[in-house]
């Protein structure tokens, strides 16, 4: 018995390590993925009698993964450490002025710090880790109907708020970026 779920929990492990890994990276300091990936993992073997059967067992460690992720965060904060800001810091790269660089990605970044952190989650999860609405929905411990309405709230706040960082830049500067459209209707942002 010991042995069957030895081996069954190597194969989720093997399986699901890279996905879980970019998806705790892109949340945490970069030298803080290991322990937490590795709290991740934990969870799944203490629990692995709760697992679900694949395909499901990977959207079941997609939401210990966003539990680890936030219980490490609210940690990180009570602890007094200053690791948040520098998870939303972005480095400023020189570029030369040119009509070549599209500076809506940066306007896009910018919108997406001022959403409601669960809904930047959605954002994230559905355009960073390619989760489907439904699979967003059980990571997130919602409906798909609630996810979905997040998920349309939040896109559609990014979409306004860069339309009129947009028109405040083009009014100062003229450039042609600002008359082509960011997000396609029906396409996601």
């Amino acid at each position: 018995m010991i042995d069957q779920r030895a081996t069954d929990f190597e194969r989720a492990y093997s399986l699901h390590l890279r996905a879980i890994t970019a998806y705790v990276a892109r949340r945490v300091p970069r030298d803080e993925v290991d322990d937490v990936v590795a709290k991740v993992f934990v969870v799944a073997w203490r629990r692995f009698d709760e697992v679900p059967t694949p395909p499901e067992d990977r959207l079941w460690l997609f939401g210990v993964a966003r539990r680890c992720v936030a219980h490490h965060l609210r940690s990180s904060l009570r602890q007094g450490r200053l690791r948040m800001r520098l998870v939303n810091e972005i480095s400023v790269v020189q570029v030369p002025p040119s009509h070549n660089v599209d500076h809506r990605v940066e306007l896009v970044l910018m919108a997406m710090d001022r959403l409601k952190p669960l809904d930047r989650e959605a954002l994230r999860i559905v355009l960073w880790d390619e989760l489907s609405h439904t699979e967003a929905a059980v990571v997130m411990d919602c409906s798909v109907n609630a996810f979905e309405l997040r998920y349309r709230r939040a896109r559609n706040s990014v979409r306004h708020a860069v339309e009129n960082l947009t028109t405040n830049v083009a009014g100062k500067e003229s450039s042609s970026f600002a008359n082509t459209a960011l997000f396609v209707e029906g396409q996601a942002p």
